[in-house]
């Protein structure tokens, strides 16, 4: 279902303004091309704060949405406030989406800087106070278990090995087994894991915000988890710097000044697994990627790291090649 600007008009027009007791206000708003999933809608009102509206066909992802902002903000970490959400039926069957309400604070997500590098400090810092935030359960916010992790990952590897095995023909078998039994070389080392922490877990370039005041806002929280940092820190890692040696020691000895000694000792433990876990969660998007594409995989732009590029990255940490440190 497409939303129409009359559908949309109407709907702030007879819900949100009588429910904010702004009836008789002016308004504003502009729909917007942002949206990957979701429809993004700029909202200004007479005599209030701008907004943002999105729209969602999922009623449990606007709950975590909601769930994740708050979890942020309890604990210090910048999210725009959300002010209200419509999770009706009646407004679902009408309009074919959920719709959330939040602040809309001024700046530009990352994608959107001249040069993202510039901020580098600043993502660092917000997601090493973030990451300092933990907890001895992983998993969601409300709950979470204290055992289970090692098989948790252990079945996503198995999963994401299956997903590039099926969509690229160039890896075999062989190579597939190989992966799998580098991995579980690493039981004892991720079970041994001290704690979780608090994590994005979709931390990418449209997700970080910069605001006009220099402040840093996360975006779209609704996935947030209690997981190890290190999956966070390599998908900014990537998403920032891609495979540029130069940026990747900037970006880590940003985020590592934020650490004690024994953290940053914790957390090269398990850097080579966790590197190479998030590097074969972008091979195998970029594998389904390219097989839907077909005829068009030639023009495909990949982000932020080619398929070729993910795999040789885990094959040179496999075959202990690898040239720089992580």
């Amino acid at each position: 279902m497409t939303l129409s600007k009359e559908q949309m008009d109407l709907y702030i027009r007879d819900h949100l303004l009588p429910h904010l007791s702004l009836e008789h206000s002016s308004y504003h708003f502009e729909l917007t091309d942002k949206g990957q999933r979701n429809i993004i809608i700029h909202l200004s009102i007479e005599g209030f704060k701008p907004l943002v509206i999105k729209g969602t066909r999922k009623k449990h992802k606007a709950e975590h949405m909601w769930e994740g902002t708050q979890h942020l903000r309890c604990h210090g970490i910048n999210a725009p406030e959300i002010i209200y959400m419509d999770l009706s039926r009646k407004t679902f069957r009408k309009f074919g989406y959920y719709f959330i309400y939040e602040e809309r604070i001024d700046g530009k997500i990352c994608e959107e800087l001249d040069d993202a590098m510039d901020s580098l400090h600043l993502v660092a810092t917000l997601f090493a106070r973030m990451h300092a935030i933990g907890r001895t359960r992983w998993g969601r916010l409300n709950g979470g278990s204290r055992f289970g992790f090692w098989k948790y990952l252990k079945g996503n590897i198995r999963k994401k090995l299956w997903r590039l095995t099926a969509n690229n023909k160039l890896f075999t078998s062989e190579q597939c087994n190989l992966y799998f039994k580098w991995f579980t070389s690493s039981k004892d080392t991720i079970k041994s894991h001290k704690g979780f922490s608090l994590s994005h877990c979709d931390p990418h370039m449209h997700n970080i915000l910069i605001s006009d005041a220099n402040d840093v806002y996360l975006l779209d929280n609704e996935s947030l988890r209690y997981l190890p940092s290190s999956i966070d820190f390599y998908k900014l890692q990537y998403h920032f710097c891609q495979d540029n040696a130069e940026k990747i020691n900037r970006w880590q000895q940003a985020y590592f000044s934020h650490l004690s000694e024994d953290e940053v000792e914790e957390f090269n433990r398990s850097k080579d697994f966790f590197n190479c876990y998030v590097l074969l969660g972008f091979a195998q998007s970029e594998a389904y990627n390219l097989s839907q594409l077909k005829d068009k995989a030639e023009n495909y732009i990949p982000y932020p790291l080619s398929l070729k590029r993910a795999l040789d990255l885990i094959e040179e940490t496999i075959t202990g090649q690898h040239a720089h440190v992580r």
